[in-house]
């Protein structure tokens, strides 16, 4: 899929506050089945962008406004290709070995009761994809998906046990039952691009990825109940939400943030799909 994007984040304050700063994790990386052909990202107020990269090699942009500030505009635009590789990854530098995506942070504390049910959904097959198929089959089943942009996801074994989770939520989830099964997992935080058929995922969306041999990393999203095509564009990696963040912010007051987000897609080329058994 050849597609031009625009996200737009609208972020207001009750009152001025006096200071704010963010960390941005709103550029894409290409590899084998996403190609950046142009990205940028703008913040209005004005402020000097840093750029770099945090330890799981995501890009990150940060910044610095002072005020007092009431309200701030960040765009994040540009051209993509992305590829239907039905959900392999392949072509990102992996600066960590397998055992850190094995280790349990409090988001993705599976808890008694996920990793018995991740047991229970992959005991009738013995291959390792089919079983993630099976276990991302089950949690769709069990869990409602109820979109909720703006909130920061709760731990997993809090929405296993609530039934129904947003797209952060959900993968989280999905993390906490693969390591529970010894199988190394990680956050997605990215943008479906889909303009039908997927009520309640867009600007901001989410997914799992796990390492199964001889394939590598494989995607799963649980929300839709699919491995990512090319309708999904991946922005960020890490153990959890809160390190694959798109944006994080702190601000010196004592009101709430409010954060709406808009995104456009013009698509200008789509391939075909191809499905993974």
């Amino acid at each position: 899929m050849r597609a031009s994007v625009q996200l737009q984040l609208q972020i207001s304050y009750a009152e001025p506050v006096r200071a704010v700063n963010q960390i941005l994790r709103l550029t894409p990386r290409g590899f084998d089945s996403q190609e950046i052909k142009e990205w940028r990202v703008d913040v209005f107020p004005d402020a000097r962008l840093r750029r770099g990269e945090d330890a799981f090699g995501n890009c990150v942009k940060s910044c610095s406004h002072d005020g007092p500030l009431d309200s701030l505009t960040i765009t994040a635009e540009g051209e993509v290709e992305t590829y239907d590789s039905a959900g392999v990854v392949r072509g990102l530098p992996e600066r960590f070995p397998l055992d850190v995506y094995l280790r349990q942070v409090e988001a993705t504390h599976a808890g008694k009761d996920l990793a018995a049910f991740a047991q229970d959904a992959i005991a009738s097959d013995k291959d390792p994809l089919a079983r993630m198929h099976l276990l991302m089959g089950a949690l769709q089943k069990t869990l409602a998906f109820a979109p909720a942009e703006t909130e920061a996801p709760r731990p997993a074994k809090e929405v296993f046990a609530s039934r129904a989770g947003s797209a952060r939520e959900l993968a989280q989830v999905f993390v906490a039952a693969a390591r529970s099964l010894d199988i190394p997992a990680r956050f997605i935080s990215g943008i479906f691009l889909g303009l039908e058929g997927a009520e309640g995922a867009g600007a901001h969306h989410a997914w799992a990825e796990v390492h199964v041999e001889p394939y590598g990393w494989v995607a799963f999203d649980s929300a839709l109940g699919y491995c990512p095509r090319d309708e999904h564009l991946r922005l960020a990696q890490a153990l959890d939400y809160f390190g694959a963040a798109p944006r994080r912010a702190a601000w010196f007051g004592y009101v709430r943030e409010e954060s709406v987000a808009t995104l456009g897609v013009n698509i200008g080329r789509q391939a075909a799909w191809q499905v993974q058994q």
